[in-house]
């Protein structure tokens, strides 16, 4: 890469400053500008950053259309994630966005119309795709090392909204801002998971449930009633016929980031977990007499390039990787949480 790329950051939190981190890794990139609705935020980190007071900015639309933002790379909560995106589109900046894609199939079906028309380099961040071990299964998936595969599995379990934390009331528990709970926030990760390793959901069968029923407002020392899931669990059938179960929720004590993923062919199993990133355990039988043969497979990583440095060959270049999540895998994904969330509701399985 030549040229020196300039981002705008939009959002502040832990999800914006850790992208700001990565994106800095990467050869010839800046910080053009920044924006948080977080005046005290922006100033703080426009400090540290050392820019000007006119690239500090609490307007994403602003941000935006600055001409000095060559790429936008987008930490927001669910509810802005739309605007976002079609702001970008409609300014033709490419643009990196956390997942989920959106809070609904309405705005999903605006965005995916409006990228037809105006097609701009964007991806969603779904990051799991540039974990080494990710990338090492789905090269023997499309090598065939495992044979035929027949059924993936895959849960996601956190504990941080088990009662015993008193978690509070946030953005995350509110429909109307997340769109869904734990489905929307780490469910959509094993929805995207499914779709690397395997292809396209052909049916769903869901549930859904609240576990914790009310929440503590921290800012008005209030209970809230939560209309989101803290539980998703889902079955499906998969292209060619590859059966699918998953689940996942934040009551599971004594786990930290637990995304399991395990891939069963007629000649062997996989498993992988993104707390070892750079391990595969596999399951084969070899030989003559079909021999059981279990092994760890240690990586290195030295062949994964960072998803954002990615995205910028994909601006850069008009395609970026095959392991590059891009609008149009937001768009998939966000179809297959409305399948999920309407067969939850009424016990119907739902189809493409």
């Amino acid at each position: 890469m030549s040229k020196i790329w300039k981002a705008g950051i939009i959002g502040l939190g832990g999800i914006g400053e850790h992208h700001m981190g990565n994106w800095l890794k990467i050869p010839n990139t800046q910080i053009a500008a920044i924006c948080d609705v977080n005046k005290q935020a922006v100033e703080k980190t426009g400090e540290r950053l050392q820019l000007p007071p006119g690239k500090r900015y609490t307007d994403y639309e602003q941000l935006i259309a600055d001409s000095d933002v060559d790429v936008v790379i987008s930490g927001t909560s669910n509810n802005i994630h739309f605007d976002v995106l079609k702001s970008a589109i409609e300014h033709n900046k490419p643009i990196f966005s956390e997942k989920p894609f959106t809070r609904t199939m309405e705005e999903a079906e605006k965005l995916i119309g409006l990228y037809h028309q105006k097609p701009v380099p964007c991806v969603i961040g779904f990051s799991y795709r540039y974990r080494p071990c990710f990338q090492y299964v789905k090269r023997l998936v499309e090598q065939g090392t495992l044979g035929r595969i027949r059924h993936i599995a895959a849960h996601y379990l956190q504990e941080e909204n088990a009662p015993m934390f008193e978690k509070g009331y946030s953005w995350r528990f509110s429909k109307e801002l997340a769109g869904t709970g734990v489905l929307a926030d780490i469910g959509s990760h094993m929805i995207d998971a499914a779709r690397f390793f395997v292809g396209e959901f052909m049916t769903v069968n869901g549930m859904m449930t609240t576990f914790v029923e009310e929440r503590l407002d921290p800012r008005t020392n209030e209970r809230v009633k939560i209309d989101v899931d803290d539980f998703a669990g889902f079955q499906g059938v998969l292209e060619g016929g590859v059966m699918g179960t998953f689940y996942t929720h934040k009551n599971a004590i004594g786990t930290g980031n637990q995304f399991n993923v395990t891939l069963f062919g007629d000649l062997g199993t996989a498993r992988i977990a993104v707390e070892k990133p750079f391990e595969v355990s596999l399951t084969m039988r070899d030989g003559e007499r079909g021999q059981l043969v279990e092994k760890t497979v240690h990586l290195d990583g030295a062949d994964v390039k960072p998803l954002l440095q990615d995205f910028i060959e994909y601006v850069e270049n008009g395609s970026g990787s095959a392991f590059l999540p891009t609008l149009t895998d937001g768009y998939k994904n966000q179809q297959v949480l409305q399948m999920i969330i309407d067969s939850a509701q009424d016990g119907v399985t739902r189809s493409r």
